[in-house]
Order: C-alpha cells, then sequence, then structure tokens
C-alpha cells in the first residue's frame, strides 16, 4: 500500500525512539498495522500494563501526535539443542538474552521496522551488556497459517541476520511463532574495533 498523509516524505532515521511514558499513551488513534492485534494491544493498554508491572519496556516513534510504530524488550533465555558456543569451550544450552516481544509499525510507514530494530540491537549492545551478561537477542517471529498469504515474520529477521533456533523446526510451528536469535559478539567485536580506530585518530 502507498504511503499517504502524515508519514509522506518522513525519513524514520532522523525521528527520536522515545521511551513510552504514561504522558504518550493516548497516542494511537489512527494507528494501522497489518496485524490488527498489535493495534489492539496498544489501544486496550496492554502494552502500559506489562510497563507498568515491569514485564518489558516499551520505545515508540511519532510524527507529531501520530503512532509510528513501537517495539518492546524483555529479559528472555535462548534455550538450543547443540552446543552452539562449543568453539569457545561453553558447553550450555540455555543462554541468558534480551527479547524484542512486539515490534508493530504503522502499514503506511516504510523501513520504520528495520530502524526500530536496528535501534533495540545498538541499545542491548552500549546500554546492557556492558552491566550485565548479554549475549543473544531473541525473537519469537509470527507464523499465521490461517491467512492467505501465510504470514511469515521470520523472512524479515533473517534479512537483519537472525537465525533460527531450530532450523529443523517443521511448518506450520506447533507453536504460532518461530524462535530466532541474533548473536550480538560480533557485533560488539565490530564496535570495539571501531572505537579503537577513532581514538587512534
Amino acid at each position: 500500500m502507498a504511503n499517504s498523509g502524515k508519514f509522506d516524505g518522513v525519513d524514520f532515521c532522523k525521528l527520536d525512539i522515545e521511551l513510552l511514558t504514561p504522558e504518550l499513551r493516548q497516542l494511537g488513534q489512527g494507528f494501522r498495522c497489518v496485524r490488527g492485534e498489535f493495534v489492539t494491544y496498544w489501544k486496550q493498554g496492554r502494552i502500559q500494563r506489562e510497563v507498568d508491572s515491569y514485564l518489558c519496556q516499551c520505545w515508540m516513534v511519532r510524527v507529531e501526535d501520530a503512532l509510528a510504530g513501537y517495539i518492546t524488550l524483555l529479559a528472555d533465555k535462548l534455550q538450543v539443542e547443540d552446543a552452539l558456543l562449543a568453539r569457545e569451550s561453553v558447553k550450555y544450552r540455555t543462554f541468558p538474552a534480551i527479547k524484542i516481544g512486539l515490534l508493530a509499525v504503522d502499514r503506511r510507514t516504510k523501513g520504520l521496522g528495520v530502524r526500530l530494530v536496528e535501534w533495540a540491537i545498538d541499545y542491548v549492545i552500549t546500554e546492557v551488556v556492558p552491566v550485565v551478561g548479554v549475549r543473544f537477542i531473541t525473537v519469537d517471529a509470527l507464523y499465521d497459517a490461517d491467512v492467505e498469504p501465510t504470514y511469515d515474520a521470520s523472512g524479515f529477521y533473517v534479512k537483519l541476520g537472525f537465525e533460527f533456533a531450530d532450523p529443523t523446526e517443521p511448518l506450520p510451528p506447533i507453536n504460532p511463532y518461530l524462535t530466532m536469535y541474533l548473536d550480538l559478539k560480533p557485533l560488539i567485536e565490530v564496535l570495539a574495533i571501531e572505537e579503537m580506530d577513532e581514538d587512534w585518530i
């Protein structure tokens, strides 16, 4: 669907990503997401209730008083069958992680979903990793076979470097999602090299 109205020509890379506060919860009139339940979660206050209960944190992007999209982050653990870090002599099969709980953007926006995920990755690397052990970002990518065509969010995350926790899981999955993960260590190491290079300048 072509962009129209309030989001025409908006460069979402230049807009602030704001922490959801009680003053901002009234936004959302006219929010149009491909998945209607993500609109309902916002309008019926589910997101704010979970924030108030310290179950997640939510950040949002707005254009003036119009909600353009939101993302929630929460604590998680990644469980895999194989020893994922065997090359590092780590034999665990359960690892600390931060989960992208909900990611919703107005269908009239362009590129905002990518911006929110990239922001979340950067936020976890710069704000969370320095103070607590976190190696992975996880997401349960929605898979809905009851619509035509089948809704499969995993392709979006694959393009951003995420991998399947169980690459052999049959489709449709038992649960209505596919668990995926992103290893943060390579990104952390690149960032450290860039910071070293800046120090030499």
